[in-house]
């Protein structure tokens, strides 16, 4: 039984390794007709053209394999030749073109930014100077603002008109006791001064209408006693002025003098009955007697013309000895305080 199965396995054995043979024989039987099929086809493909065949050295082929043939290089040019150098040269060139102009545009921005560091140094020097002159030409108008403000101050000029009063004082003969009459003593006084003074020089002129009266003084003819009446004298003056300024102040010191004409009245005339005089002279009764006058005087101005002024001035009057007033000379001197605008 165990000897009848074995060679029931050897026969099956036997029987497989020859369908295996026969399947390996067959598929080489068909893989080497399709080669040959495959190279007629290949060499009735290429048996219009001859291709030249070599074995590439360092490669390694498989046994009975041909090596393909390189192909043949093209055919030279010499015209794409000369087109690519010129190409190629052209391509040089604008490279080098490109690179000068960068160089020459960063070299231009260079300089541009020189120039402007340098137009703005020159700017900044230049606006420095003209501060500069700005503040000297400034300094130079407010010192001459400053010199004129003070010429102003000092010689400045133009009309004024005043109102002034105060103690007029007899002087000489006119103060002592004479034939008809005892005298003068203090009076009081009042004065109108109108001028021009001349702007930019130290001259001006004055106008002036002035009142004085004088209190007449007692005196005895026998045994009685007389007390007559005030002196009373009326004064038209033209005087030439002279201005001193005082310091940098609208203040001045000022000198005057010149003529007057004046008109004394009041003094009694008849003496027919001394203890009675009568005859007293009024304005339309007088005449003209001609004089000069001089004197000094202080003004304390607030303004171009507005001010206080204080002044004195000695008045001589030929009177020309007349019944009842039996003096040559009328001396006054008036000291007076005034106002002008």
């Amino acid at each position: 039984m165990r000897i009848g199965f074995s060679s029931s396995c050897a026969i099956g054995l036997a029987i497989a390794l020859t369908l295996g043979a026969v399947s390996t024989a067959d598929a080489q039987q068909r893989d080497t007709t399709t080669r040959r099929t495959a190279r007629r086809t290949t060499r009735s493909a290429r048996s219009t053209q001859r291709i030249p065949i070599s074995k590439e050295r360092g490669t390694t082929t498989s046994p009975g394999e041909v090596a393909q043939p390189a192909p043949p290089p093209p055919a030279v040019n010499q015209d794409s030749i000369a087109a690519a150098e010129r190409a190629r040269q052209d391509s040089i060139a604008a490279a080098e073109r490109a690179r000068q102009e960068e160089a020459a545009r960063i070299e231009q921005m260079r300089r541009d930014s020189i120039a402007a560091v340098e137009r703005r140094r020159q700017d900044s020097i230049a606006a420095v100077e003209r501060a500069r002159q700005d503040s000297i030409a400034r300094a130079e108008q407010e010192a001459r603002d400053r010199e004129a403000a003070l010429r102003l101050r000092r010689w400045a000029g133009g009309a004024y008109i005043g109102l002034a009063g105060g103690y007029s004082m007899p002087m000489g003969d006119i103060k002592d006791a004479a034939t008809n009459t005892g005298g003068y003593s203090n009076g009081w006084n009042v004065t109108v001064p109108i001028g021009w003074d001349f702007t930019g020089t130290p001259f001006g002129i004055r106008f002036d209408a002035s009142y004085d009266r004088l209190s007449g003084k007692n005196y005895r003819s026998g045994t009685t006693t007389i007390d007559p009446p005030a002196l009373t004298v009326y004064t038209g003056s033209g005087d030439v002025k002279l201005r001193v300024p005082l310091g940098r102040s609208w203040s001045r010191f000022y000198v005057l003098g010149g003529g007057q004409a004046s008109r004394f009245t009041g003094y009694n005339t008849n003496f027919t009955t001394p203890t009675a005089p009568t005859g007293q002279v009024k304005f339309g009764d007088a005449s003209w007697k001609w004089g000069w006058n001089a004197g000094a005087g202080l003004n304390f101005n607030f303004g171009r013309m507005t001010g206080l002024f204080v002044e004195s001035r000695y008045f001589s009057t030929s009177t020309d000895a007349a019944t009842g007033f039996p003096y040559k000379e009328a001396k006054v001197i008036p000291v007076i305080l005034g106002i002008q605008f």
